[in-house]
């Protein structure tokens, strides 16, 4: 398949784990509606970074997280001035580097576009790439086959940048052995168990720590805010209902795309290839295709033993072993001269040589499928559901505008925007911050909206917010109630019952502290009255249970030159533990295919900080400047 993706795999894998990114694209006409007058954000040498482009990027990172984090995320998030910081770090390290192979004349061509993009998997049907499948894809994804085709593009053009460094990074063998014996080492422990409890009897809180700890802590101590609100929601689903399509053009969409509903012509053929070099002399070329020619004659007198000869005499080593068999492909997918020559041919047919930049190739034609269209009627329900969403996601755009002036203009009621647009106002039952955001999607900047002073005391409509992709919602307040403090005599129990485990915890870090530095200096567990419970196994990369993340870092930094080693840490009870490590269980020794994929990911990580390394180099070579007042403009 494509030379460029299985060469430079590692390569692309490493430029798209440090500029994680994808590239933005905003269409021709964007560049004829004033691209160069819209403010911007960085300039990378000459080339800028504009708020759009930073816009589109923010968006899309909040689509990904949205996504990975469902109801947990936050857009709040996203407006963190770190966060905004990294993301143009990374768009810048996507400049740089497309600066770099603009100046070294890097390009893909066609060819290879479309042969790295047959060759994804997930475009496949059957082994063979699918174009309905492709588009299919594509459209669920949001996006334009131009658009995927310019960013696979942009990707490749990259790859040759990092190859040297992905590629260079060989790991010994010894390295691997190392690794993987680090990451699979277990360590035997014991745990001590210091309880807090003992030490609680022996705390006294009054009601005057307890009044101060309430006056000092006064917000934790409290009724949350609570509103009753009425929302309206705009989804291109609300607008699709309204949708209807004319029979006449659903019939149209049939007729004009038949081959969109069907399956081309299948061919199945076997081949022999006697390969010649690009650079191949004229007397190297012309013993190539004697010899194929010879082939092609024997093949003919006897056609059943064309899989033994391909066995023999091919030098495509993808088919060569199953007797030359190249499955069944459509027209168009093989080479030129090779395509044509398979089209032409009849079922059981044997031809060649023919020529191809490969090589001389002996064909043989071994059954055909022709081509078949789906009726009208089984695929007209899809036409008519695909007809009305391109129509919906018109409307919607247009909807959109109109949803969000509505509540802007209409600004004490939701009932105008609902009734203009055929949508229906909700209502809430009194609800927290928290609740209020469950039912904004998990937006929080929704709740900051609806909560917001002005709002709440002028009871007017939020303005139209995207707590979802394509999903605008606005809300009013209809009732309200404050946070309110709880009276000190109604908490002031559970106040002093944390201000008694808290002394009662410090206490006992304070004497699990004691104890093992008293281990550490020689004393016997006897001498220090502890009592260590059965032994266990502890795995690196295994978080166990009962042991803190922290207790399991020290376990396995703890020296084991010399047995036992004690080290300790808090436990989630409030207590402290103390562990003893008793011996080191080394694996055993580890086969070539764990080391391979060992040596892959030390190879994977040393490419990585390689790279960064070389960025920053480039970097260093480009003038960067960024505009931090368009940065931090919303």
């Amino acid at each position: 398949m494509f030379d460029v993706v299985h060469k430079h795999k590692r390569a692309v894998q490493i430029v798209l784990a440090l500029v994680t990114l994808p590239f933005a694209f905003f269409g021709v006409d964007y560049y004829f509606r004033g691209g160069e007058s819209m403010p911007e954000v960085a300039r990378v040498g000459d080339i800028r970074i504009t708020q759009a482009e930073f816009a589109e990027t923010l968006r899309e990172q909040q689509d990904r997280m949205r996504a990975q984090l469902g109801a947990n995320f936050d857009p709040a998030m996203l407006e963190n001035p770190e966060v905004r910081f990294g993301l143009l770090q990374q768009l810048i390290n996507q400049k740089v580097l497309q600066d770099k192979a603009r100046r070294d004349s890097l390009r893909v061509s066609d060819a290879q576009l479309q042969e790295a993009i047959a060759g994804i998997p997930a475009f496949q049907v059957d082994g063979k790439f699918s174009a309905d499948r492709y588009r299919q894809l594509l459209a669920a994804q949001n996006m334009s086959a131009p658009q995927f085709e310019e960013r696979t593009r942009h990707e490749l053009t990259l790859s040759p940048l990092s190859d040297p460094i992905a590629q260079g990074n060989i790991v010994a063998r010894a390295s691997e052995e190392r690794y993987l014996g680090l990451l699979e080492q277990q360590r035997e422990i014991a745990v001590a168990i210091i309880s807090a409890e003992p030490f609680v009897k022996d705390v006294k809180v009054d009601d005057a720590a307890a009044k101060s700890f309430f006056d000092s802590n006064a917000k934790a101590f409290q009724t949350p805010e609570q509103a009753r609100f009425e929302y309206v929601v705009l989804t291109p689903d609300a607008i699709l209902g309204q949708v209807s399509v004319d029979p006449a053009e659903i019939k149209a969409q049939y007729e004009s795309n038949l081959r969109q509903y069907g399956q081309e012509e299948q061919r199945s053929a076997a081949h022999i290839l006697i390969a010649v070099k690009p650079d191949a002399k004229p007397e190297e070329k012309a013993a190539a295709k004697k010899k194929a020619s010879e082939i092609a004659v024997d093949a003919k007198a006897d056609p059943a033993k064309f899989a033994d000869l391909a066995k023999r005499f091919s030098e495509d080593p993808g088919s060569a072993s199953q007797g030359g068999d190249l499955g069944s492909f459509g027209r168009g997918t093989m080479v030129k001269g090779f395509d044509q020559a398979v089209f032409d041919m009849k079922v059981g047919d044997i031809a060649g040589p023919v020529e191809t930049d490969f090589g001389y190739h002996v064909i043989k034609l071994n059954g055909m499928t022709p081509a078949t269209t789906r009726p009208f009627e089984e695929v007209r329900p899809q036409i008519e559901a695909d007809l009305k969403r391109q129509k919906s996601s018109g409307r919607f755009a247009a909807a959109a505008d109109q949803f969000q002036n509505l509540v802007y203009e209409q600004a004490d009621s939701l009932q105008g925007v609902a009734k203009a647009l055929n949508l229906t106002v909700q209502s809430s039952p009194s609800a927290t911050r928290a609740q209020a955001q469950a039912i904004a999607q998990g937006n929080a900047k929704f709740v900051d909206a609806l909560f917001a002073p002005e709002s709440v005391q002028n009871k007017r409509n939020t303005e139209a917010i995207e707590v979802a992709p394509n999903t605008l919602m606005a809300g009013r307040i209809v009732e309200y109630k404050p946070a309110a403090p709880l009276p000190f005599d109604q908490v002031k129990d559970i106040i002093r019952r944390q201000l008694v485990r808290r002394a009662a915890s410090e206490s006992t870090q304070g004497e699990g502290t004691q104890k093992l530095s008293q281990l550490r200096e020689g004393k016997t567990e006897s001498d220090v009255g502890l009592a260590f419970g059965q032994p266990i196994r502890v795995d690196r990369n295994r978080q166990q249970p009962a042991i803190p993340a922290d207790a399991l870092k020290q376990i396995f930094q703890a020296d084991a030159t010399k047995l036992p080693q004690y080290v300790g840490a808090p436990n989630e009870a409030g207590g402290f533990s103390v562990y003893k490590l008793i011996q080191v269980i080394t694996p055993s020794a580890a086969d070539d295919v764990k080391l391979t994929a060992a040596g892959n990911r030390i190879g994977e990580q040393l490419s990585r900080e390689l790279f960064a390394a070389y960025l920053e180099t480039l970097k260093g070579k480009t003038p960067v400047k960024i505009n931090q007042a368009n940065l931090e403009k919303r």
